[in-house]
């Protein structure tokens, strides 16, 4: 007689990193390292540090492991949350999943710092992606990013941003600048509303 067996169910970044840590203690200091150059803190619960799976796919990443198998492990909710959380650790006001209607859009992550705002769409894709996907990533994220400055009555200028797991060989299209997570933090330091070609809103 034969049972149905379910499929096991998918292995979670940080369980991946404490096998290959040979210990939760060796990955949470690979977490701390990651976090650090992220210019984050690692969050604290009850009982310890509470382990962020971004964070721990990022580290797999780094050591070499496929991109297409941590962005498969990973949710689009916590890799938006965690570019959210980066940026609220860069000094920005965040809101996420923020909804307009007539037409309907949506714009995953908006931040606003003192000088600039920045409208990010997340992408946590797995594989590299093409040019043309890229182009028609950027020019929607401008349509909802102008929709979004005009109906919010938003201040101050504000950047369309695509903020990636991976690292992107196109660092910019249409103006709108490509950025991995990893180096979002690094990203901001530098980049000015008075930059030449960026898509400033």
């Amino acid at each position: 007689m034969n049972f149905y067996r379910p499929p096991p169910a998918a292995a979670r970044p940080f369980d991946i990193l404490v096998k290959r840590m040979n210990g939760e203690e060796a990955a949470f200091a690979v977490l701390l390292d990651v976090s650090s150059q992220l210019g984050m803190d690692l969050q604290r619960g009850l009982t310890g540090f509470l382990p962020d799976q971004v964070l721990a796919g990022i580290a797999l990443i780094k050591a070499g492991m496929s991109p297409d198998v941590v962005s498969s492990s990973l949710t689009w909710q916590e890799f938006e949350g965690f570019c959210a959380g980066v940026l609220k650790a860069c000094g920005f006001t965040v809101k996420t999943n923020v909804v307009l209607t007539k037409p309907r859009r949506q714009i995953d992550v908006f931040a606003e710092g003192q000088t600039l705002a920045i409208s990010a769409d997340c992408k946590h894709w797995g594989k590299s992606f093409s040019v043309s996907t890229l182009q028609q990533v950027a020019s929607s994220q401008i349509e909802r990013t102008v929709l979004y400055k005009t109906k919010a009555k938003v201040g101050m200028p504000v950047l369309p941003v695509i903020l990636t797991l991976l690292d992107s060989p196109v660092k910019m299209v249409l103006g709108v600048p490509v950025v991995p997570i990893f180096a979002l933090r690094d990203f901001i330091v530098s980049v000015s509303r008075f930059d030449e070609g960026l898509a400033i809103i």
